[in-house]
């Protein structure tokens, strides 16, 4: 399974809370981006005019496995970083082989690095979800406990990252082939003493010189 809001921001500015994230490369897999956006629609360009133009050769070598664009990716980015022209973005690469069943999850970063693992993580939640994935991922993990734990992370990070929205969508890859599903609101809890007892009035003594 995939994760992100939608959320896009210039600078400090939120220009739009409906943008999507994430994309369907194949039947079999799923990119999806943090990072800039016009770099991640540029780089679904890129990746769209390679499957096309491999289809249309039609010799028995089709890009279209999920390890076939993670690895091209992973050269793409390289390339154009040595060029000084990166693409700005942290991507992971998502996929289900339905001829051997081969379950695939993989993260590149824009200089070109590759990872892979069982759970993947980009952006300003590398650094708050990591401990919250690692205490959480087991191999057996259900479809509905993926989620809760997805929820949990794009909740943190709603509290914790300005830019973030609490409007996420998800994607799931499995051998019946890819869906990403509508975006829609998570719950998030406000009603802390310290934001209805340190207001303005709390701190108002401290700023008046005597």
């Amino acid at each position: 399974m995939l994760a992100a809001d939608t959320a896009v921001s210039y600078g400090s500015m939120k220009k739009t809370k409906k943008a999507t994230r994430m994309t369907q490369l194949s039947g079999e897999s799923a990119i999806a981006c943090s990072g800039e956006m016009a770099d991640f629609q540029e780089l679904q360009k890129i990746l769209r005019d390679k499957r096309e133009a491999d289809e249309i050769e039609g010799d028995g070598a089709a890009f279209l496995k999920p390890r076939d664009y993670y690895n091209y990716l992973s050269r793409l980015n390289y390339q154009r970083r040595m060029k000084m022209d990166p693409l700005w973005n942290g991507s992971i690469v998502g996929g289900v082989r339905a001829d051997n069943g081969e379950v695939f999850l993989g993260m590149v970063d824009l200089y070109g690095t590759k990872v892979e693992g069982n759970f993947l993580i980009t952006g300003l939640g590398a650094h708050y979800c990591q401990v919250l994935m690692q205490n959480a991922w087991r191999p057996d993990l259900s479809e509905a406990e993926a989620r809760t734990l997805l929820e949990e992370c794009m909740r943190v990070m709603f509290y914790r990252d300005k830019k973030a929205t609490d409007e996420i969508q998800l994607c799931k890859v499995t051998k019946e082939g890819v869906k990403i599903e509508p975006s829609y609101r998570i719950d998030s809890e406000w009603k802390l003493d310290w934001f209805k007892n340190m207001t303005n009035e709390h701190w108002r003594p401290i700023r008046i010189y005597q």
